[in-house]
This record gives C-alpha cells, sequence and structure tokens, in this order.
C-alpha cells in the first residue's frame, strides 16, 4: 500500500500542514522540520498524487517556457536553470521552440493558456509585443528571458548586451583592428540591437567611422553565418569579425575553413556566447561569456514569486546579469600585407634590342 501523507506527518512527527508545506513549498517551514519531512518521504518512498494536488489547489503545477531556438546552447543552459527551478517545487515544465517565427509564438501562447499553465516564462521574436498581449490581457504570470520588450510590463531577465559587445568591440580595436565587421543577427530583438549599439559605441568612442557595409543583419543560425562571413570577406581592408550569436559564429569558422582563411593570422574572430566547444577549437575562440543558466534560475524564480502572488498590480523588476570578456586565440592584432611577388615576363624582341644605360649589356631589368 502507497504511504499517505499522514504516514509521513507521522514519522516526521508534524503535522500534516508542515508536509504539505514542504512538498508545496507554500509557507516557511524551518530547516531542521523540512529535513525531517524530506527524510521521512525518502523512507516511506511517498509519492505525492499530482492530478489531486492541482484539482485542490486549482493549479496544473505546469509552467511554459518558449524560447526561439533549442539547438542553440545558450538556450539549453537557460533551460536548464528553468527547469531546476521547477524540480525544486515539483512542477512539470512544457518547452516550445518558435524558430524565431511570430505565427509559432502566437499559436503556442494560445494553446498554452487552453491547458491553462500557471505560467509563462518566454524569449519573444522580433513581434513579442504584440504576441504575448494575450498573456497580459489575461493576466497569467509572465518572465521575459533574454530580451525585453519597451513599454510592456513584465518582469524580465537579460544579459548586459550593449556593454558586452562594446568590450568585444573594444578589445578589437585595441589590437589595432579598424575594419571589423559584425554579424549583427535579426533586427527587432532587443539583444541583437544592443549589441549592435555596443559595437557602433566603440567605434565611435575610438573615431572610427561606422561603414553599413560591414554589418550583416537578418542571419541567427549556422547557414546564414556563413553566408554573412562570406560577404563581410568581401569588403575592403576587413581584418575582424564580431559575431552576435554563437550559432553565426560556427557559420563564420565554416566559411573561414572553406576559403582556406587563417584565424586570426588573416582574419580574428569573436563571439557572443561561450560554449563548451569554444574552448575545444583551434584557435580557441575569443568570446563574450553570458551567465546562460544564471538567467533561467533567475526567470524561474521571478515567476514561481508572481504564481505564488497572484493576479494584481505589482512592481516589475528587470534584472540585468553582467557579461565577461574572455580572450583566447582567435583573435590577434591584424597581419601586415603580405608583399606581392614580382613576375617576370620574357622580354618581346624590340626589348631585347634595348639596352638601359645603367645595365650591362646582355641584361635587361625585369619587366613591372
Amino acid at each position: 500500500m502507497s504511504a499517505t501523507i499522514k504516514d509521513v506527518a507521522e514519522r516526521a512527527g508534524v503535522s500534516i500542514a508542515t508536509v504539505s508545506n514542504v512538498v508545496n513549498g507554500s509557507r516557511f517551514v524551518s530547516d531542521d522540520l523540512a529535513e525531517k519531512v524530506r527524510q521521512a518521504i525518502v523512507e516511506l518512498g511517498y509519492q505525492p498524487n499530482p492530478l489531486g494536488r492541482a484539482l485542490r489547489k486549482g493549479k496544473s503545477f505546469t509552467i511554459a517556457l518558449i524560447l526561439p531556438d533549442h539547438s542553440n546552447p545558450f538556450f539549453v543552459q537557460v533551460a536548464r536553470g528553468v527547469e531546476e527551478q521547477a524540480r525544486r517545487r515539483e512542477y512539470g515544465v512544457i518547452t516550445c521552440n518558435t524558430d524565431e517565427d511570430p505565427e509559432l509564438e502566437t499559436f503556442y501562447v494560445a494553446s498554452l493558456l487552453k491547458r491553462k499553465v500557471d505560467g509563462f516564462i518566454v524569449s519573444p521574436t522580433f513581434r513579442g509585443g504584440e504576441t504575448l498581449q494575450p498573456l497580459i490581457a489575461h493576466g497569467a504570470p509572465l518572465v521575459v528571458v533574454d530580451r525585453y520588450i519597451d513599454g510592456m510590463k513584465v518582469d524580465e531577465v537579460f544579459s548586459d548586451n550593449e556593454g558586452g559587445a562594446y568590450e568585444a568591440t573594444e578589445h578589437l580595436v585595441s589590437l589595432g583592428h579598424r575594419r571589423i565587421g559584425l554579424l549583427a543577427g535579426i533586427p527587432g530583438i532587443s539583444s541583437i540591437e544592443d549589441r549592435v549599439a555596443g559595437y557602433k559605441r566603440a567605434l565611435a568612442e575610438h573615431g572610427i567611422p561606422e561603414d553599413e557595409s560591414l554589418i550583416a543583419q537578418g542571419c541567427s543560425q549556422i547557414k546564414e553565418g556563413a553566408s554573412s562571413t562570406e560577404s563581410l570577406l568581401k569588403q575592403r581592408g576587413i581584418t575582424a569579425i564580431f559575431s552576435t550569436n554563437n550559432m553565426m559564429t560556427l557559420g563564420a569558422l565554416q566559411c573561414f575553413k572553406n576559403r582556406g582563411i587563417r584565424c586570426p593570422d588573416d582574419v580574428s574572430l569573436i563571439g557572443f556566447d561561450d560554449s563548451e566547444w569554444a574552448s575545444a577549437f583551434t584557435p580557441s575562440l575569443t568570446v563574450v561569456a553570458q551567465q546562460s543558466y544564471e538567467m533561467g534560475y533567475s526567470a524561474g524564480d521571478l515567476l514561481f514569486e508572481a504564481i505564488a502572488r497572484g493576479k494584481g498590480e505589482h512592481k516589475t523588476r528587470a534584472i540585468k546579469l553582467q557579461t565577461v570578456l574572455i580572450s583566447r586565440e582567435s583573435t590577434g592584432r591584424p597581419s601586415e600585407p603580405r608583399p606581392r611577388k614580382e613576375v617576370h615576363r620574357s622580354a618581346t624582341s624590340g626589348e631585347k634590342n634595348k639596352q638601359s644605360p645603367s645595365t650591362k649589356s646582355g641584361t635587361r631589368r625585369p619587366s613591372r
């Protein structure tokens, strides 16, 4: 016979209400009592009935996590942080992938509202101000992660994207680069717009004129990153590239490999996001590292506070996480232009009969 909450209370020597508070995280319980309850749960193999729990509480004990790209290691870490917060509270997580498509985002929002999930964590597409309005109208607990939406009063967790991009660009400038290409990403997304602003601010502060031909916009994936890098390399005198997304960084490396470009000897490369593979490449990649796991963890914390608080007006919070520049092998000083080899060609018959006053008989200057 399965253990009941009453059995756990008797084993721990506490009230049923105390066991419920520990299991549901609904009220504060001292560390000593909470530990006794958890030990009794393990010893008895107690398993709360999620359906009965949901019916009693009028909740689904499920949250929604809507992200733009599950293949991106950055968002994998964000999801892990959210899942840790949910696991601690015995909540399930429904994760959806929009592929940066506002139509998919609209579909998931409507579908999950019908399922009566208890809260939403969303990294919105460029039309998030429109697609997330049903959540605002419904009063659903909502936290926006990685990206913010101007004018929308919701809790937010994001990186100091402008500061990180400024530091990346300044790093390249300090090495002597002046023609710096930018893989900018999708316009209209706050994280991308801020990174472009940081890039431009660094150039301006160092007296380097902006050149729009050095900014490739509209890309977020490996294939697009490779083709955009190809376009940037056609620009005159480019010696460095700053990639604002780790998938595009992989695309840049793919382009370098296909074209036989040596990094950093021919072109320096710096990326935004520090994945596990960044230090394993040869050369290892210089990056701006974000606190991706902490971002998801903080977003989960804000969401569960909102769920516990319930509907009603509250002061929204914005958490800005700092970034860190990690200098590795993919950035260096611009190399000197390679000297052109003189090409010797055979003299014409007319030239054979001409002798320069400064040459000996039978010799001739190389043609230039």
